[in-house]
């Protein structure tokens, strides 16, 4: 993964989440950024499946826990995050 892409990545979530692309790290989730609401959760699973051109099942979107989760769901859709 390039730091460009990396960049990226984080880029998109910190703009939905609305925090600086520097917290956006994988282990941060609804825990650590009081953002991360069940509203912008939804609004962050969109705004992902539309950047990466994938679709992501209701058990993948349930199961997004933290950044983490959401990189390992994107990069077994074949996304590079």
């Amino acid at each position: 993964m390039t730091a460009h892409v990396a960049d990226e990545f984080a880029d998109i979530v910190a703009g939905v989440l609305e925090v600086d692309p520097a917290r956006v790290t994988d282990s941060a989730g609804p825990a650590t950024l009081a953002s991360w609401t069940s509203l912008r959760h939804l609004q962050l699973v969109v705004t992902l499946e539309e950047a990466y051109g994938l679709s992501l099942s209701y058990l993948e979107i349930r199961d997004l826990k933290s950044i983490g989760s959401v990189r390992d769901v994107l990069r077994a859709k074949g996304a590079a995050v």
